[in-house]
């Protein structure tokens, strides 16, 4: 609960603003109630004089009311508006400062559900409720404050009664904070299922199998459903010993207060102020014994979320990369995903600048998982990576991710169009686009498209082929000028003669550094790069150039030879 406490106070002086307009509608409601003790009090002893005055008071109150109102709703809406958008978007930005690993490690939908549901169920359980209880308790001080010159004896009883009645619901307060919990689950369970089974629809669709999807999403909805309707049930109860109790004080507050009456202690007027004064007492106690049990309700959400905001790379990153002007070294370098396999192991390896680099070898040598340690996905490996002597883990990432760039076998597309695709959002001119598709060999469907750059291509590229999404990826990486380039697999979804011809553009580059993991083991190709890296089962076991490992007759020699039979 301590982390959202400094987003309640974030903005300091709107919660102070918040808690001065508060203050002035209470005020101005305590001084309605007096206004109705004095114009009965005028017309039950006949002072017909101060009808015209205390009119005219009462008009000018009711525009006070007005404004006060009016001034603590503009009040409030900007505080929650600024508080909620500064704690969902630091919430984002630690979600998406993560690596690879510890984002994965977690469903994106429960990131979702917590982005705003659980953000949903602070805002209405906590951040509103802060300022009812606060707003219960100056109307409670100072209707208190003002009864004790009335009637101390009734304080005495209300204060008694008061304290009865937050003491009891307290013990129900740990039972709701477990099925709030319980609820937020329960929603984070939905969204992700949500979020998989439209993600899997056209194998849905393709397996005949939406009557048990059906029944999948029932059973979600069910558990999201149940799990309210117990915290609805806990809050009832709640509500109801509140109510118990401040009906309790609103009778005994009407007996002494009618009792002072009879006895000629007070006047009609003043009994009437001690009977509103006390609906500004039993009122805050009922709420605030509910609203206080709300707020701590949230806790176990809160301590969720605090996990999400203390997991942070930045902390590691203290090192600039201007540029890129030597190597990348590799020295010593293993990873493994479960602790029974190593993915690499012992790796060692120098790319120079502006060399080309081919890596080779079967599926799940280790290839894939190589260049994603250079890409810094994972930290958690033993060994080390430098760029030009520098910790890869301590270069800033605004830094490494200017000066090197991947391109996946599986490419994301954003629902916008092929220029922000490529350029990615950034101020870059329509003219470079152009450029930079030509480069990647997307000239002619660019030409084809009505809109042309600007045309859209649909969630996740649905509008696009394989190979076109793919072609407009290196034209994604390509358009910043990037020293080093690394491609997994991205020429996979082309044809070999549009593959051939992007792979010798780009091996054609002089001030690229480029290193390509393939299995595309084509001579006129590989004949082009400085040195191949042969992979298996996480070791490097062979490297060099294309010439020396078929001459070395090991197992590049198999490979390449094995996939040349398999192609005739």
């Amino acid at each position: 609960m301590k982390m959202l406490w400094k987003y309640v106070l974030k903005y300091k002086l709107q919660f102070i603003s918040r808690i001065i307009t508060i203050s002035l509608v209470t005020l101005a409601s305590i001084a309605f109630d007096f206004l109705m003790g004095f114009i009965v009090d005028i017309f039950a002893n006949g002072h017909t004089d101060k009808f015209l005055p205390i009119t005219i008071i009462s008009i000018s109150l009711i525009v006070i009311m007005f404004l006060t109102e009016y001034l603590d709703g503009l009040v409030m809406s900007n505080y929650i508006k600024n508080t909620v958008n500064y704690l969902r978007t630091d919430i984002f930005s630690k979600i998406i400062n993560k690596d690879i690993k510890d984002f994965s490690l977690d469903n994106s939908g429960k990131y979702i559900s917590i982005l705003y549901n659980d953000i949903k169920l602070i805002e209405d359980s906590f951040l509103n409720n802060i300022f009812h209880v606060i707003s219960s308790l100056i109307s409670f001080t100072l209707s208190l404050i003002v009864l004790f010159t009335i009637s101390p004896a009734i304080v005495l009883f209300i204060t008694v009664f008061g304290i009865l009645g937050f003491i009891i619901p307290t013990a129900l307060s740990k039972k709701l904070v477990v099925q709030k919990n319980e609820y937020s689950k329960s929603l984070e369970e939905i969204t992700s299922v949500t979020k998989d089974l439209f993600s899997g629809f056209e194998v849905i669709k393709g397996f005949n199998i939406s009557n048990k999807i059906n029944s999948v999403f029932k059973n979600s909805s069910n558990n999201v459903e149940s799990s309210k309707r117990k915290c609805s049930i806990l809050e009832s109860i709640v509500k109801g010993f509140s109510l118990s109790f401040s009906v309790t004080i609103y009778l005994g507050v009407l007996l002494v207060g009618g009792y002072l009456m009879y006895n000629k202690d007070i006047s009609i007027g003043t009994a009437i102020i001690i009977i509103q004064l006390s609906t500004h007492i039993v009122g805050p106690v009922k709420t605030s014994i509910s609203l206080t049990n709300q707020i701590k309700s949230v806790s176990l959400i809160a301590n969720k979320i605090e996990t999400i905001l203390e997991v942070s790379s930045d902390d590691l990153e203290d090192t600039n990369l201007v540029d890129f002007d030597e190597a990348i070294k590799v020295e010593n370098l293993s990873f493994e995903y479960t602790s029974d396999r190593k993915a690499l192991d012992k790796i060692n390896l120098i790319f120079e600048k502006n060399k080309k680099y081919a890596i080779v070898g079967e599926s799940g040598c280790g290839k894939s998982t190589l260049i994603k340690l250079l890409m810094r996905y994972y930290n958690d490996y033993e060994g080390s990576i430098s760029i030009d002597d520098n910790n890869l883990k301590s270069i800033y990432s605004s830094d490494l991710y200017k000066n090197m760039s991947m391109i996946q076998q599986n490419v994301f597309m954003f629902d916008d169009s092929i220029k922000e695709n490529i350029k990615l959002f950034s101020n870059i001119s329509d003219e470079k686009v152009l450029k930079t598709c030509k480069r990647a060999g997307i000239s002619n469907l660019i030409d084809r498209l009505p809109q042309g750059i600007n045309s859209l291509v649909g969630e996740n590229g649905n509008k696009l082929s394989g190979g076109e999404k793919q072609r407009i990826a290196i034209a994604r990486a390509l358009i910043n000028d990037t020293k080093i380039l690394i491609l997994d697999e991205s020429t996979s979804a082309l044809d070999n003669e549009t593959a051939y011809n992007l792979e010798s553009s780009l091996l054609s580059l002089d001030d690229l550094t480029l290193i390509v993991v393939t299995h595309k083991l084509i001579k006129n190709i590989l004949i082009n790069y400085d040195e191949i890296i042969v992979m298996k089962d996480g070791l490097i076991i062979e490297k060099g150039s294309f010439d020396y490992l078929i001459e070395l007759k090991g197992y590049f020699y198999s490979l390449y030879y094995i996939q040349s039979d398999d192609s005739k």
